[in-house]
């Protein structure tokens, strides 16, 4: 799963500054990733 979400330019260069953006981020992700599967 990791590695798929590194796709995503955002959460591989860490783009967003504070924790919970980056969180949010990375949920979104993973929810596209869960539902394309």
């Amino acid at each position: 799963l990791w590695a798929r979400l590194k796709e995503w330019r955002a959460v591989a260069t860490r783009y967003e500054k504070t924790a919970s953006s980056f969180m949010g981020v990375l949920c979104l992700a993973a929810a596209i990733d869960w539902l394309k599967n």
